[in-house]
């Protein structure tokens, strides 16, 4: 896709924080029916996000079309969270970019691997990208989900 930049975004920035939500909103909550507080269950302030943005034709402001975050966990694993990429932008590379870019915060920050919790219907987008099933299927808001994870190299 042409004009697409990925670029790290701050929670505390309100303009960021509009965009990390419009799209989460749209793609967890309008489309995927996930509870509202349960998709924004106040872990953001303490994760690095970032934003795909494509370039306005008009020439205006770039324009958010997908989201993503990495959290760090207890035990210290990364784990990437809440890749969104609205509709009609799927299958465009921005899933694609918007991952390669966690995974690079991932190495920047020390990790050797990275973990995620992939919807199944997602599962073949990840595996794509190198990720790898593990553990048993289990629910997160309602949808099917399995463990993911990728070594970094």
């Amino acid at each position: 896709m042409t004009g697409l930049h990925i670029r790290r975004a701050s929670w505390d920035d309100p303009g960021d924080r509009a965009s990390l939500v419009h799209v989460r909103r749209v793609v967890y909550v309008d489309e995927q029916n996930v509870d509202a507080e349960e998709e924004f269950e106040g872990l953001d302030p303490l994760c690095p996000h970032f934003i795909a943005e494509i370039d306005d034709p008009g020439g205006g402001n770039p324009i958010p079309v997908g989201v993503a975050r990495l959290r760090f966990m207890e035990d210290g694993a990364l784990k990437g969270e809440r890749f969104a990429v609205l509709a009609e932008h799927r299958g465009s590379g921005v899933g694609r970019a918007l991952v390669e870019e966690v995974e690079d915060e991932a190495r920047r920050r020390g990790g050797r691997e990275i973990l995620l919790a992939a919807q199944t219907q997602a599962l073949g987008f990840y595996e794509k990208l190198g990720y790898e099933a593990y553990g048993e299927e289990f629910e997160e808001a309602g949808i099917p989900h399995r463990m993911m994870k990728k070594k970094l190299v």
